[in-house]
C-alpha cells in the first residue's frame, strides 16, 4: 500500500484511542516518519487542502483538560475552508491515525477537549479550519481512571449493528450481502470512530454503488459549537476505512458525487444529507 506495509482491516480492528501516554516523547526518526507520510494522507479523493504538522508540545502546552496524560508529541491539522473539505480533512487524519497505529503509536482524536487558541498559535491556520489534533506516543502500561471513565461515558467500544448502518436501494431495507469485499469494507466502515460515537454515516448500497449519507444531528453541540459540521469529518473518516479496505480486498471503484436522488423530504428534514459515492 501506499508508503506502507499494513494489513489495514487488522488495524481498523485493533486500533482504540489511547489517552494515557508513557511520558516520552517522538524520537527524531519517529517525527521524519511522521513528517514524510503526512505529504501522502494529504492527499485525498475529496481535493480538500489539508495540512498536517507535528506539535512539540505536551498536554499542558494544548491544555487538553485533564483528558490526555503523559503525552509529549502531537499532530494536528489543518484545512481550507471550501468545498468536502471537512471530508477531505477526516479522510487525510485518519489515514495517519491509522498509520501511526501501524508503527505501534497510540492515537486519540480530539475535536473538543483541547484549547483551540493554543492549537492556533502553534499550527497558525490561514483561511483554514483547525479541525482536530491528536496526542501520538507509545502507550501507558496502564490507564488512568479518567481515561477508563472517559471511554465508559462515550460507550466508545460499541457500535450499531450492520442492518441499522446499511441499506438496499433506499433506506426501508436493511441489506442483506453476499459480497465478501463489499461487506467487509462496509464493516470497516462500522468500526470507524466518530465524533461522542455517534457514528452518522449511512450507506445506500443500489445498481452497484454505494451511496454514503451523513444523519446531521442538530442536538450534538460539535456541530455548532466550533463554526462547522464535526460529523462531516465522520464521513471523511469513513470514506478512508472504505477506500483503504477496497484496495486490500480487491474491490473496484472510487470516490466520487453523483447524488441518485434517493431521499426523500421528509428524510432531509430528519437531518439526511447526501455525501458522496463509491463506483
Amino acid at each position: 500500500m501506499e508508503n506502507w506495509d499494513a494489513d489495514i482491516i487488522k488495524i481498523i480492528r485493533t486500533r482504540k484511542s489511547v489517552r494515557t501516554y508513557d511520558g516520552r516523547p517522538l524520537t527524531p526518526a519517529a517525527i521524519s516518519k511522521m513528517e514524510a507520510f503526512f505529504l501522502v494522507a494529504e492527499k485525498n479523493p475529496f481535493d480538500a487542502r489539508v495540512r498536517l504538522s507535528i506539535i512539540k508540545t505536551g498536554e499542558q502546552g494544548l491544555g487538553t483538560y485533564g483528558f490526555i496524560k503523559g503525552a509529549r508529541t502531537f499532530f494536528g491539522g489543518c484545512v481550507k475552508k471550501g468545498g468536502l473539505d471537512l471530508e477531505g480533512f477526516g479522510y487525510s487524519f485518519e489515514k495517519t491515525v491509522l498509520f501511526a497505529t501501524a508503527k505501534g503509536f497510540g492515537t486519540c482524536w480530539l475535536g473538543g477537549t483541547y484549547r483551540r487558541s493554543c492549537a492556533n498559535k502553534l499550527l497558525l491556520p490561514d483561511g483554514e479550519y483547525l479541525p482536530a489534533v491528536s496526542p501520538i506516543g507509545a502507550a501507558a502500561d496502564k490507564k488512568t481512571i479518567t481515561e477508563r471513565a472517559v471511554a465508559a461515558g462515550a460507550n466508545a467500544y460499541n457500535r450499531k449493528r450492520f442492518d441499522e448502518l446499511f441499506f438496499d436501494g433506499d433506506f426501508s431495507s436493511p441489506l442483506k450481502i453476499d459480497d465478501c469485499a463489499l461487506k467487509t469494507c462496509l464493516e470497516m466502515v462500522r468500526l470507524a470512530p466518530s465524533a461522542s460515537n455517534r457514528q452518522p454515516w449511512r450507506v445506500i448500497v443500489a445498481d452497484g454503488a454505494c451511496h454514503f449519507y451523513i444523519r446531521r444531528e442538530k442536538s450534538y453541540a460539535g456541530n455548532t459549537l466550533y463554526g462547522f459540521c464535526m460529523q462531516r469529518i465522520d464521513l471523511g473518516i469513513a470514506a478512508c476505512h472504505f477506500e483503504l479496505t477496497a484496495k486490500q480486498t480487491g474491490l473496484s471503484g472510487g470516490i466520487v458525487r453523483d447524488d441518485p436522488g434517493l431521499l426523500s423530504g421528509k428524510q432531509k428534514r430528519k437531518g439526511l444529507c447526501y455525501s458522496f459515492t463509491w463506483r
